[in-house]
């Protein structure tokens, strides 16, 4: 059954975690682009994927958050944005070959990295250019949804969705990362963007990144509330990071992340998974927690 038609079941589908914090446990250098890495170490992408598919993950993200013109240009691979989609999207496919059930590639599309004018010194058409760029790569690489993720500015974000759904026919989802105030970055309240993105024809709306379960768990309630029909998508940190001893570290636990699974599909989330910091733990314990049949949704 193919993903759009599994989304109009009402399933709550179980993304999978951390791409960046986790291949950084690999061997990616800290401050090293992961699209750029993954050239020369396919393996830990690859196995990455498998981890997550085999701790119970119904859709993997493609290692392409940053992959457009825009960001790679900064690594000399402007010229090979094509290439490091396919590629990066073979990789997830590869790591998910064995396993029984049915696996989700969803291609990532992450921010330009620059302001947009009037704020800095990108412009809408270089904006829009890059991310047409990338979600056409996606698009031929057959991935079975695309997520647009981790934006601050909702004009960005309205441009790469757009793009997004020019070059393909699979569900976009749309996703803003919101601070402990509810806002983004630029300002963006949830029920606002909840109501620009769905009218601009996102197949789910949501939260990802930037906070932990509890605060993101209140953008996701507001979003419900402005609107009990609309498709959600939640995957947040795990927790904010802490410096302790030169590393970076995330202390929420797993059993946090299965009750912020709990509270996402007792109000009919799309897509719930984890983001910075987040592991296949925590995903086994969200995969339990989803599949609890004895837990009795809020009323």
């Amino acid at each position: 059954m193919s993903f759009p038609d599994l989304l109009l079941t009402g399933k709550t589908f179980l993304a999978d975690g951390a791409t960046g914090s986790m291949l950084q446990t690999m061997g990616l250098p800290v401050g090293e682009a992961p699209e750029r890495w993954m050239l020369d170490h396919p393996e830990p992408v690859t196995r990455l994927a498998a981890l997550y598919a085999a701790a119970g993950s119904d859709i993997i993200y493609s290692c392409t958050f940053g992959a457009n013109r825009v960001r790679m240009n900064l690594c000399g691979l402007g010229n090979r944005i094509a290439e490091l989609n396919l590629r990066a999207v073979d990789l997830a496919r590869q790591g998910t070959a064995t396993i029984a059930r049915q696996v989700f590639i969803a291609g990532s599309i992450g921010p330009t990295g620059e302001m947009m004018e009037p704020y800095g010194d990108m412009s809408r058409d270089d904006a829009r250019a890059a991310f047409a760029e990338q979600a056409a790569a996606l698009a031929s690489a057959g991935v079975d949804l695309i997520v647009c993720e981790t934006f601050a500015d909702l004009d960005e974000l309205l441009l790469c969705l757009g793009e997004a759904r020019a070059a393909t026919k699979v569900p976009v989802f749309a996703s803003m990362a919101y601070d402990q105030g509810g806002r983004t970055m630029m300002g963006v309240k949830p029920a606002d963007a909840l109501v620009a993105l769905t009218a601009a024809g996102a197949a789910g709306v949501g939260a990802n990144c930037s906070v932990g379960p509890a605060a993101l768990a209140e953008v996701i309630a507001i979003m419900h509330a402005t609107d009990p029909a609309a498709r959600l998508l939640a995957k947040p940190n795990a927790g904010l990071p802490q410096l302790i001893g030169g590393q970076t570290v995330y202390a929420t636990g797993p059993e946090v992340l299965a009750d912020f699974a709990r509270q996402m599909k007792d109000l009919g989330a799309a897509i719930v998974g984890g983001c910075c910091g987040t592991t296949p733990d925590h995903l086994r314990a969200m995969r339990a927690a989803l599949d609890d049949s004895s837990h009795n949704p809020i009323p």
